[in-house]
């Protein structure tokens, strides 16, 4: 199959304007009994994902929806992913690629803390031939699906311990060696994968100095094709409920603040610049405190920070995050929206 017609990772950041995602929903997880697969999604407290949530997000502004999905309790022994899992997945892929929208798809929480994708090179030893059959299957699905949908290779991978903050050798070889096979898995695939936008993160997903300086971008075979990924929840005390390892607060917007920013958007600068690759912050947000101005306001420099240095970014949406009301299909924090889309 053709794939001249395919934009470059460049192009497609350039194209995405403001980004969302799905969060709690189908990377949700957990054991029960029965045969509605739909009630997977619900596990965490999010009512079922629907093409009018889409809509809604769309007529806000977003123009890209980051879908994370998590596999584990859906294959076999030998890797092989639940036929009917993989359609219910298609089918919120196919509603949001319907509007116009760019989608992200990615193995989530099979990574991650507690998970059977441990960043060593002992769990890629373990763990590698699997991660590979995963993506051969979901490659295989999707191959025909043209440049608006992208690949997300595994979200925040760490190590056995789950350490956060590791930059040790072992824990940065093993984020790389699962990229490193994610591109070859993909690109041996057929249809437009060949030259697929594919997107890769560091240790953790981190951002931080420390771990950009270990990180590497893996080989691709296909130029101009490949997109870096970082999230970010800084200041921690403001963006989360509970942060007990500093000061918790409701307010934004000091010297400090801003600088942090400032900060960061010079990092990740220098960093894909020295690579020659495009970036995304695939996760970003702040929890509801009843402090919405406050809020917009990080939201607002936070994106207008990344913007200017050519980097799109995702609000991560579920639970005190929300900035749209997910069962009624609205907008409920339209500051905050105003922010994401207008910075």
């Amino acid at each position: 199959m053709s794939t001249d017609i395919f934009e470059t990772a460049f192009k497609a950041v350039e194209n995405i304007k403001s980004g969302i995602n799905t969060g709690n929903s189908l990377e949700a997880h957990g054991h029960y009994d029965g045969d509605d697969i739909s009630r997977y999604e619900l596990q965490w407290g999010e009512p079922p994902l629907k093409k009018e949530l889409f809509e809604a997000e769309k007529a806000a502004g977003f123009n890209a929806i980051r879908l994370p999905i998590t596999w584990k309790h859906h294959f076999d022994s030998e890797g092989n992913i639940d036929k009917a899992w993989l359609e219910y997945t298609a089918s919120r892929v196919d509603e949001i690629l319907s509007l116009g929208l760019y989608c992200i798809i990615n193995i989530h929480h099979d990574g991650g803390e507690g998970s059977w994708i441990v960043s060593t090179r002992a769990g890629f030893e373990k763990s590698g031939a699997l991660f590979a059959r995963l993506w051969q299957q979901i490659a295989k699905r999707f191959e025909g699906y043209g440049e608006r949908l992208l690949f997300e290779a595994l979200n925040e991978p760490i190590n056995e311990r789950r350490e956060w903050e590791a930059n040790d050798p072992d824990s940065v070889e093993g984020t790389l060696l699962y990229n490193q096979l994610f591109i070859d898995t993909v690109r041996a695939g057929g249809g437009f994968n060949p030259q697929r936008n594919l997107i890769v993160m560091p240790y953790a997903g981190s951002g931080v100095k420390g771990r950009l300086d270990t990180f590497k971008m893996p080989a691709d075979p296909a130029s101009d094709h490949l997109i870096l990924e970082v999230h970010n929840y800084d200041p921690e005390g403001f963006c989360w409920f509970k942060a007990p390892w500093t000061v918790v607060r409701d307010t934004w917007g000091d010297a400090a603040d801003l600088e942090q920013i400032a900060t960061f958007a010079k990092r990740l600068d220098r960093f894909k610049t020295e690579w020659g690759v495009p970036a995304i912050v695939g996760e970003f947000g702040s929890q509801d405190k009843q402090n919405e101005p406050a809020r917009a306001a990080h939201a607002a420099a936070f994106v207008r920070a990344m913007r200017m240095i050519g980097v799109k970014c995702f609000w991560w949406e579920c639970g005190a995050f929300c900035i749209f009301d997910r069962k009624e299909c609205k907008v409920k924090a339209p500051l905050i929206v105003k922010a994401l889309t207008e910075s």
